[in-house]
């Protein structure tokens, strides 16, 4: 009996757990170089469930199945595809077509992203709102103002001259990629430098959450969660009655 309530309320719990995951993708649709995640579950605590047959003097076994005490959430997987680039027409907006990121230094720590949503600080360097300043090829990049042509390689022009190029890296194992707030990454694995990266002007990269998809996991989700909590009252009722009728033997 109580392995039944074990699996009920593991599974509400896990559950519960994946509404929340998903309900942060739904959040987050339109939030630019946002990546889904996807929450990983396992079985815990197997037990083998054998068939015992007497033989004589003798003791048979053999195995039928297994079965699980708990199902848990072990991790959540962030997906990394590429989202839908949308066109703006605002001068200060990139995406990167391909892999890579772009970096930010945000107080002394450089973090990485796919949000290309930027802006021009008063100091006229370019910056992500509210995170840091993009890197560059020599540092924090420098524009001054927005007036400034751009080239897919990364290049910056002002008055004619390269002053500086946006720098896309990009990383052999993405499993060492934390997530450091909503579409930013941390990782002390060092990355590798995109030497011939593409990224387009005038547009960003919008987040990879299909809605419909997202939707009908909650919906899943929650029908899951309201059948176990269901199935979990009848195990509650039958072991009610169940100490009731022992209590008047």
């Amino acid at each position: 009996m109580s392995r039944g309530f074990y699996t009920l309320t593991s599974g509400m719990l896990t559950q519960q757990r994946k509404i929340d995951l998903l309900s942060n993708n739904i959040s987050n649709i339109n939030t630019a170089g946002y990546k889904k995640e996807q929450a990983v579950t396992s079985n815990f605590g197997n037990l083998l469930i054998n068939k015992y047959k007497e033989n004589g003097i003798y003791q048979e076994t053999s195995p039928i199945n297994n079965v699980s005490l708990i199902r848990t959430l072990v991790e959540n997987n962030t997906v990394h595809s590429q989202g839908a680039l949308e066109e703006t027409g605002n001068i200060t907006d990139f995406a990167i077509m391909g892999p890579g990121f772009f970096a930010v230094d945000s107080d002394g720590v450089i973090l990485y992203t796919r949000n290309g949503s930027f802006n021009i600080d008063e100091e006229g360097y370019l910056v992500l709102e509210n995170i840091g300043r993009v890197q560059g090829e020599f540092g924090d990049i420098y524009i001054g103002s927005d007036k400034f042509d751009f080239v897919n390689d990364g290049s910056i022009i002002v008055e004619g001259e390269a002053v500086d190029a946006i720098t896309v890296y990009d990383f052999l194992d993405y499993d060492s990629l934390d997530k450091f707030g909503q579409g930013m990454f941390f990782s002390d694995q060092e990355p590798e430098l995109v030497i011939y990266p593409t990224i387009a002007n005038r547009t960003i990269e919008r987040s990879n959450v299909d809605p419909t998809e997202e939707f009908t996991n909650m919906l899943a989700s929650q029908r899951a969660l309201q059948t176990a909590a269901q199935a979990l009252k009848i195990y509650d009722m039958i072991n009610d009655q169940a100490v009731n009728e022992i209590a008047k033997v």
